[in-house]
């Protein structure tokens, strides 16, 4: 979450949220980080018990018992779990030259491209992954879910995109990186790794592609997966352009929202094929 420290004569456009309001938040997402451990698990219950409840109140075929996700889904989950563990631990343990290598790297190369224009593309492209547009979008679309009937569904959106946002403040604060150096007329949230914006763009506008994918013609899906492609990695990459987040630190937050996209969209393909 980003916001104006202060406005400065001919400076490009400042973050859509006011720094009142982003200050505010800021403050309760840090005083409330000590439960988010707690959260996460009773979130965790609050899903386990829905599937129990699914499942008692649906007939499913033996074999979508059995290989409910799928062989290939489970190897792309563990695929982004080693990749993802990998990564934490290398970040973790110093972090290694080739990651600084990386973040040096990409940091260096953030600043010679910026440009006035450039850096308000990227604090756009930031504000729409903000924890504010994403809680709006998840209420929303939990709201159009619940007024279709697909009570199932708006569930698992629901409980899916709160875990992940939770698991995110419980790994930053795991792992206590400290950011970049402070960039003027920006306020951050939390510790760096991994990022926030990244996981949590991959998570609301992926399985909003998806759940859109499944009433569109080959065309549309063609169309709304590239759109949505291009929209999460606009605001991962503004997090390093804006230089509140390490290269690193971006991608921590797509493995990880990776994997627990991969977990979800498994589940709710697992419930289409109930009978």
């Amino acid at each position: 979450m980003s916001a104006p420290a202060a406005a400065a004569p001919g400076a490009p456009a400042l973050p859509a949220v006011p720094l009142e309001v982003t200050a505010t938040i800021s403050r309760t997402q840090t005083a409330l980080d000590p439960l988010a451990p707690w959260a996460l698990a009773a979130v965790l219950l609050c899903a386990a018990w829905a599937l129990v409840r699914y499942r008692r109140g649906t007939r499913v075929a033996a074999d979508v018992a059995v290989h409910g996700v799928g062989l290939a889904r489970m190897a792309w989950v563990a695929a982004l779990a080693v990749a993802g563990v990998a990564l934490a631990w290398a970040v973790h343990v110093g972090p290694l030259p080739f990651v600084r290598a990386m973040d040096t790297w990409a940091a260096q190369g953030a600043r010679a491209v910026t440009t006035p224009a450039l850096r308000t593309l990227a604090v756009r492209f930031s504000d729409v992954g903000d924890i504010v547009a994403l809680t709006l979008l998840t209420l929303t679309v939990t709201a159009v879910l619940l007024w279709r009937r697909r009570h199932w569904v708006a569930t698992v959106w629901l409980l899916s995109i709160t875990a992940n946002s939770l698991a995110v403040r419980v790994l930053k604060n795991l792992f206590e990186r400290a950011r970049p150096d402070p960039v003027p007329g920006l306020v951050t949230s939390g510790y760096s790794f991994p990022s926030g914006h990244a996981a949590g763009a991959l998570m609301v506008y992926g399985l909003l592609a998806w759940l859109l994918c499944q009433r569109a013609s080959p065309r549309g899906r063609w169309l709304i997966g590239v759109a949505a492609a291009l929209l999460i990695a606009a605001i991962a990459a503004s997090r390093v352009l804006l230089g509140v987040h390490y290269l690193s630190d971006v991608l921590g937050g797509l493995l990880w929202a990776g994997m627990v996209l991969a977990v979800t969209v498994g589940m709710l393909q697992w419930a289409r094929r109930a009978v």
